[in-house]
């Protein structure tokens, strides 16, 4: 499968190729919190430039999925979408959902000061081609909530002075975006364990959907995959 093929997939059947394709992810910074943002981002199979052992092809790092013989098992390609072209790549005009700390200025990231009862949120409404894309979860919290036909989100990274599951926890309890009473949906370290997540929303039919991979090793492969709302099952 090359690039353009992959995103056409993502984008019309997000249940099947987030079921067995792994896709790393890689966040941004954007201007405008409160509102849309949307960015030029692009999809291509993982190893684009990097040195190969011989006969290894392109984005293979050991993902499959089952054949149409039992017990069979093809080999498939991982993938990552990031801000950055490479040669092969597919172009997504995709909403980005930014990482934010809870009381830090790391990485210019903006400061929540560990006030997390009127957060900003940013954006999905029904511009851009239909993905949401955000940095990838390795003790954060990813939080949503429906508000009229737009979904509001927000990431949350844990540092300093409160541990990942107290931020999900916290969230979950007091958590709340600005001129919004509403409790948020979250997904964090509590769901995800010891493990490293993505978490990509898809527009479908002018609804959003959001899903999460689970990894162990970078996302050559995934160890679970999840559609998160407007239902959460495990796919």
């Amino acid at each position: 499968m090359d690039s353009n093929a992959a995103k056409m997939k993502l984008l019309t059947d997000p249940d099947y190729f987030l079921k067995y394709y792994p896709v790393k992810c890689e966040g941004s910074a954007v201007p405008n919190p409160n509102g849309v943002n949307l960015l030029q981002y692009y999809i291509n199979k993982q190893g684009v430039g990097e040195a190969r052992f011989p006969n290894e092809k392109l984005g293979h790092k050991g993902a499959t999925r089952p054949g149409s013989i039992s017990g069979y098992k093809h080999e498939i390609s991982s993938f990552i979408l990031n801000p950055r072209t490479s040669a092969g790549s597919a172009i997504i005009a995709a909403h980005v959902v930014p990482m934010v700390n809870y009381n830090s200025t790391d990485f210019g990231c903006p400061n929540l000061n560990a006030n997390i009862a009127a957060m900003d949120h940013y954006t999905l409404d029904n511009t851009g081609d239909g993905l949401m894309v955000t940095g990838e979860l390795s003790g954060c919290c990813f939080c949503w909530l429906l508000h009229g036909h737009e979904l509001w989100c927000v990431h949350v990274r844990p540092i300093a002075g409160i541990s990942s599951e107290s931020l999900q926890a916290q969230l979950n309890a007091t958590g709340r975006f600005n001129n919004d009473l509403t409790a948020l949906n979250t997904y964090g370290k509590n769901d995800y364990n010891n493990q490293n997540a993505s978490v990509i929303g898809v527009r479908s039919g002018g609804v959003w959907k959001i899903y999460a991979q689970t990894s162990n090793d970078l996302f050559r492969t995934i160890s679970g995959a999840y559609r998160l709302y407007p239902d959460r099952i495990r796919l």
